[in-house]
């Protein structure tokens, strides 16, 4: 068994471009390589000759899969599915490790066995000239800068799922960090978010912003594992999510109105234990979110909010 597996998921990259991620591996130093393996997955992309990587061969053992186009999530779950490190680890094919010695503390801290070891990363951003942001070691969205234990993963049965096309890292990702019981954090930046306009998140503003069903989705199979492992933050949870979710519905109204309302009520009747309506309470909750100028939701109208949730009601 390799120490770790680093899984690449792809669609569309050259074997050129693919090279920047495989070299940035390749490249490490103060760690040996053959405790590594990487697992390129070819997400329903057009084929690629892995051939070319054969350069990189002396030091670094690469697997080459395809797989039918269903997102990156999928991609990375048949990385997981079909790699045998210890730990898991996920680069994105236009990414890569910030430096040399970026996977060395990563090492170090897999001889203690934690389930989650979590490092910060910078973040490119459009612009001339570019500019960077750190994202610290205790984000718990992104997919990259961590390494996920397999055992722990296996323990929960955490996978990605194949009907969450997008928010599939906040549930996977999310759930990992907040259920883990051992993490250790990195103070190293270990890995690059280069800037491409090409990108999902950064390009297709309307694939995320209105498809409310599929965050409904999410946010149940969330639930759903909260209940099981972790039930005594379920309602506030699921507080937070239905105060943000009818904010988010005003700003930007569902794609699929009747999907979305489908989608929100099984949500809420997996709830149903912790929840039952309307509260005061709630009503205070997404108020100050509104009225809060630092909130994403500032300045959205609540007064329908009360009316929102009973037709939001399975019962």
């Amino acid at each position: 068994m390799k120490k770790v597996s680093i899984i690449i998921p792809f669609k569309g990259q050259t074997e050129s471009e693919l090279m920047l991620p495989l070299s940035s591996i390749y490249n490490q130093i103060g760690i040996d390589l053959s405790q590594l393996d990487v697992h390129l997955v070819n997400d329903g992309g057009e084929k690629i000759d892995v051939k070319k990587f054969d350069v990189l061969a002396d030091r670094l053992e690469i697997h080459y899969h395809e797989v039918p186009n269903g997102g990156p999530g999928l991609a990375r779950q048949y990385g997981i599915d079909h790699s045998d490190g210890e730990y898991l680890m996920f680069i994105d094919a236009d990414d890569v490790l910030y430096y040399v010695g970026a996977l060395w503390p990563f090492y170090n801290a897999a001889s203690q066995g934690h389930q989650m070891i979590l490092a910060g990363y910078w973040e490119q951003i459009q612009g001339t000239p570019y500019t960077y942001l750190v994202h610290d070691n205790k984000d718990v969205k992104a997919v990259y800068g961590k390494w996920y234990k397999r055992s722990y993963l296996e323990m929960l049965n955490l996978r990605f799922l194949p009907d969450l096309p997008i928010y599939e890292d906040t549930y996977f990702v999310g759930l990992a960090c907040i259920l883990a019981t051992d993490k250790c954090y990195l103070e190293e930046i270990v890995y690059m978010w280069l800037c491409n306009p090409k990108s999902i998140t950064r390009n297709e503003e309307n694939k995320f912003n209105y498809q409310n069903h599929i965050w409904a989705r999410e946010n149940r199979h969330w639930f759903e594992m909260i209940s099981k492992w972790k039930p005594e933050r379920l309602r506030i949870d699921f507080e937070n999510y239905l105060t943000d979710i009818y904010l988010k519905s005003q700003k930007y109204p569902p794609i699929d109105e009747q999907e979305w309302w489908e989608e929100q009520r099984k949500c809420i009747a997996g709830v149903s234990d912790v929840f039952s309506g309307w509260t005061p309470e709630l009503q205070k909750q997404v108020d100050k979110k509104s009225a809060d100028p630092n909130n994403q939701w500032h300045g959205i109208k609540t007064d329908g909010f009360k009316e929102w949730i009973a037709q939001s009601l399975p019962w």
